[in-house]
């Protein structure tokens, strides 16, 4: 069936999500036609964003993101400038040429704050495989940060109420 409304991509994306027994919660958002936040894995603490933005008719973006740890941006503060470009071009040179795209929220010291994932496409595109190939490459890209930023500065300690949201 191709897919060429609205109101269609927002079913058929609903539907296969209650296929595979995600918690789907309807975010109000001024800027989107839709907007569904759900469990991804399945199960688990972790959140993705599969919005359609009022601004591009078609367009259907999945999103997460990470807050990166305190002890990581205090240590990151101690670095100088070229230590933290070395550090954020490895993380470039790494995901480059994946299908999705990241960014970090970096602060006026040069110290990032947070990562988003993002990968998009349009309804003409629009399958069950690409919604998952979506939320899959979201999260590994989400892990590898995570792992970059321990492998790094060392697994920080977080209160028992965050241990499973996720912190670089």
């Amino acid at each position: 069936m191709e897919i060429t409304t609205l109101e269609q991509a927002k079913q058929v994306i609903k539907k296969w999500l209650e296929e595979n027994n995600h918690k789907i919660t309807e975010v109000p958002d001024e800027n989107a036609m839709f907007h569904f936040e759900i469990d991804y894995p399945l199960g688990s603490m972790k959140k993705q964003r599969i919005i359609q933005p009022k601004e591009y008719p078609g367009l259907v973006v999945i999103l997460n993101g990470v807050s990166i740890a305190p002890e990581h941006t205090e240590r990151l503060k101690a670095w100088n400038h070229e230590e933290k470009d070395a550090f954020y071009a490895e993380i470039r040179n790494a995901l480059i040429f994946l299908p999705n795209s990241y960014d970090f929220n970096i602060d006026e010291m040069g110290v990032a704050r947070q990562a988003q994932f993002s990968y998009e496409f349009y309804y003409d595109a629009l399958t069950k495989t690409k919604i998952y190939e979506g939320l899959l490459l979201n999260h590994r890209t989400l892990l590898y940060i995570i792992h970059k930023f321990n492998d790094t500065f060392g697994v920080p300690a977080m209160p028992k109420e965050q241990e499973t949201v996720g912190n670089a």
